[in-house]
């Protein structure tokens, strides 16, 4: 940051200079409190000046007030940071979690307005659960203003589904976009889709004939080619180019979408997976977002009226940023798309099929299941 921004943030923090502290007064209990707590807003200023401001800070409350938000992943993490400001603002939340009773004990000792909370039992990793949980949202709202789909795992052995899909690509992307196209009928005409998303998504690097031909194995990795930051980083990129397809599809009809990365090694159960990664999340803690600042890039896209009349964009730190050059692919964007829409109709049970049948030829109606236990609050 501008060497003058840092000097105001110190300034902030620093009511007396530090050589006008009386060493003697140090030594006492009282004057250790005091330089621990100097020290520790001093600390605050600094990471506010290097990582950005709090979801607090960010939500825009004439915004939210009265709407009705979606998120999955509710349970933890980001997802139950963005719960909180939203419901403190008065917005309805629907929490999608595979364990209901576990979302609302947590919920309820952290959220005030706990009357704003909706609980919704799905499991990304089923389809079958993504559509019984898509019925019931369905049945029970008219309307849904702002969707974030949030909730993500990562660092998993290689896996299968019920669906017989490599699990971090249904859990991170495919599930919750079935589970988007599901309840697009009752999306606000000024709707806001928000996909938390990765920068990680810069390191997969596409062949010509794979940009040309995308196929099942390329998205959804066979256990020859699997690493597990391989399928997060590819579940990422499909999330940025279905938010271009869709931008595009609903370019005249009002509704937005963005994708929004929160930040590096933020420490969440994102990383409980694997010990290493816990250990390294560990070790990174002080150098990296708090949840709350985690949280302000998906709520800032969500909520700021500076992204009216603005849609598929990428967002980081709560500004614009370019995504990598495939992500931007905006051919492959429909192809993705396409891909997506053949594995979900392979896959879909008899009632899902006959949706997707109903749908009109551009809308991609699909059912897909969230797995809570698998997912983190990004």
């Amino acid at each position: 940051m501008h060497v003058l921004v840092m000097h105001q943030y110190f300034r902030c923090c620093m009511p007396l200079p530090v050589r006008a502290i009386n060493r003697r007064y140090i030594g006492t209990l009282r004057g250790v409190k005091s330089m621990l707590d100097y020290l520790n807003n001093v600390g605050q200023c600094v990471n506010t000046a290097i990582y950005g401001p709090t979801a607090d800070e960010v939500i825009k409350s004439e915004y939210v007030k009265g709407k009705t938000c979606l998120i999955t992943g509710a349970n933890c993490g980001i997802g139950l940071e963005m719960t909180r400001c939203l419901t403190a603002h008065d917005c309805t939340v629907l929490m999608a979690c595979r364990n209901t009773y576990a979302a609302s004990v947590v919920a309820k000792s952290i959220c005030g307005n706990n009357h704003r909370l909706r609980f919704y039992e799905i499991n990304l990793a089923s389809l079958r659960s993504v559509k019984r949980c898509s019925d019931d949202i369905l049945k029970d709202f008219k309307k849904i203003d702002i969707v974030l789909l949030n909730a993500g795992t990562f660092g998993l052995p290689w896996t299968l589904t019920e669906d017989n899909l490599e699990t971090t690509f249904q859990v991170n992307y495919l599930s919750q976009y079935y589970l988007l196209t599901n309840i697009e009928k009752i999306l606000a005409p000024n709707a806001r889709i928000v996909f938390v998303s990765s920068e990680s998504h810069r390191n997969i690097k596409w062949s010509f004939s794979d940009k040309l031909m995308p196929t099942e194995q390329l998205v959804s990795l066979p256990e020859h080619q699997y690493t597990s930051i391989k399928a997060y980083n590819v579940s990422k990129l499909c999330g940025i180019l279905t938010m271009h397809h869709l931008g595009y599809r609903w370019l005249n009809d009002g509704k937005s979408v963005f994708c929004a990365h929160p930040g590096s090694f933020v420490k969440t159960r994102l990383c409980r997976n694997w010990w290493p990664f816990e250990a390294l999340y560990t070790i990174m803690k002080p150098f990296s977002k708090t949840i709350s600042q985690a949280a302000s890039t998906p709520l800032y896209c969500a909520t700021s009226p500076d992204l009216n009349n603005l849609t598929a964009l990428y967002y980081k730190d709560c500004q614009r940023c370019d995504e990598s050059e495939l992500a931007s692919d905006f051919h492959l964007s429909f192809r993705i798309n396409d891909l997506t829409r053949d594995i979900l109709r392979s896959r879909a049970a008899a009632p899902g099929e006959a949706a997707l049948r109903a749908a009109p030829a551009q809308t991609d109606h699909i059912k897909h299941a969230m797995d809570d236990s698998l997912v983190a609050g990004y």
